[in-house]
């Protein structure tokens, strides 16, 4: 009888945090994402520079176009390059206000949001065709219903010579403590762990360059990133 009270007080625990999860989830999210965010800065800085340097759709002194996917709660600003023209596209405007908190913390009023889509990242409504030097999406595959569509619409947007940054959790197939950790985060959030390498080198992308990080703190043991 004992494990039947342990299990009806884990229902009711998971069902908890998943009702707090709807009507707090901006702000959660929010949190969530700016603690992952601050423990991966010195890569995505890095990661950022790389990337930049490698692009070659744009003429010298041009603003660059920028698409952001996800936009989230605006933890990549800090990395855009200066005076870019930054369209972001979400399925949904909720982050706006801690977005624009971004925007100011940063000081980034030199970029110049230009455009704001809300559509499905499988869509892209109103983003033209070889239009963006740059696409940026992190932690945003997990959540979408086709990650092939979605792959494809980036390398449509993208100008030739373009470069697409990204950053994604992955599910761990080689730690298995890690991996029940992943199934239950998956359970408490909503959020899906997949093999990342496998959907993202399915894509259309003629050059990719895939790399893995572990976070140095208690979520190495829930996240995996890969970045590229």
């Amino acid at each position: 009888m004992v494990w039947l009270y342990l299990l009806g007080g884990l229902i009711l625990v998971l069902v908890t945090l998943q009702c707090l999860m709807k009507i707090y989830f901006g702000a959660i999210l929010n949190l969530i994402m700016n603690f992952i965010h601050s423990n991966i800065e010195t890569v995505k800085a890095k990661l950022f520079d790389e990337a930049i340097s490698k692009i070659k759709s744009n003429k010298k002194n041009e603003r660059l176009e920028i698409l952001e996917l996800g936009i989230g709660t605006g933890e990549n600003f800090r990395h855009f390059p200066k005076g870019s023209n930054v369209t972001i596209l979400d399925k949904t405007d909720l982050f706006l206000p801690y977005l624009n908190e971004s925007i100011k913390k940063n000081n980034r009023n030199d970029l110049n949001v230009s455009k704001l889509v809300v559509s499905k990242a499988e869509e892209m409504v109103g983003i033209e065709s070889d239009s963006m030097d740059l696409v940026v999406h992190t932690f945003i595959l997990c959540s979408v219903d086709d990650h092939l569509k979605v792959m494809n619409q980036v390398y449509r947007v993208l100008k030739p010579g373009g470069v697409c940054i990204f950053m994604e959790h992955s599910i761990d197939n080689e730690n298995k403590p890690r991996k029940i950790l992943q199934k239950i985060m998956t359970v408490v959030l909503g959020d899906r762990f997949l093999d990342m390498r496998k959907i993202i080198s399915s894509g259309p992308l003629e050059e990719l360059q895939l790399k893995n990080y572990e976070m140095n703190n208690i979520l190495a043991v829930i996240l995996q990133e890969v970045l590229s």
